[in-house]
């Protein structure tokens, strides 16, 4: 027979168990639900690149002028009209302010380092073409330190990193400009 003392030193044993493995099972359901999480804001950085790019496109019936427009564009303001240039700065903004988010995604623990990296070097692709860097420079006073120290950084770090239109060669070095 087990006496009182020895009952209560199991049941203590036996608590403390119970204890260990259910803080153990919070650990792992904040870990499902940091990479539910982190899966759901890649998604929305995705959605959100082809809601800005490839839906916007589609809905024009013109896609030939607004891609050659962004052709134009990243080879050199001067080859666009003040319209033009108008909406290219606009679009290079929306990129900009779309790396802004993906910063605050990866810096909250959301987005991992690769996606993190990718997206770096998109934008900084983006900004490094005639068009882009002119794009940058007038736009720079108008945006967070933060993304304006990172990617100032990211370039400063990686100058061999290509331009798009280093990148994308078939589209954009074919360019009528």
């Amino acid at each position: 027979m087990i006496d009182i003392s020895t009952a209560a030193n199991v049941a203590e044993i036996a608590g403390g168990i119970a204890i260990l493995v259910s803080l153990v099972y919070v650990g792992y359901q904040i870990r499902q639900s940091n990479r539910i999480a982190s899966a759901a804001a890649l998604q929305s950085v995705l959605d959100r690149f082809s809601d800005r790019n490839i839906n916007q496109m589609m809905e024009y019936s013109e896609i030939t002028d607004i891609s050659d427009l962004l052709v134009r564009g990243h080879h050199g303001l001067d080859n666009l009209s003040p319209s033009e240039d108008a909406f290219f700065h606009a679009v290079m903004l929306r990129e900009i302010f779309h790396m802004q988010n993906i910063l605050q995604l990866h810096t909250s623990g959301l987005l991992n380092d690769v996606d993190y990296q990718t997206w770096l070097a998109y934008t900084a692709a983006l900004l490094k073409t005639p068009g882009g860097h002119a794009c940058w420079d007038h736009q720079t006073v108008s945006l967070t330190p933060t993304i304006v120290e990172t990617m100032e950084t990211y370039m400063k770090e990686n100058p061999q990193a290509p331009s798009l239109i280093q990148r994308h060669p078939h589209i954009y070095e074919k360019a009528d400009i």
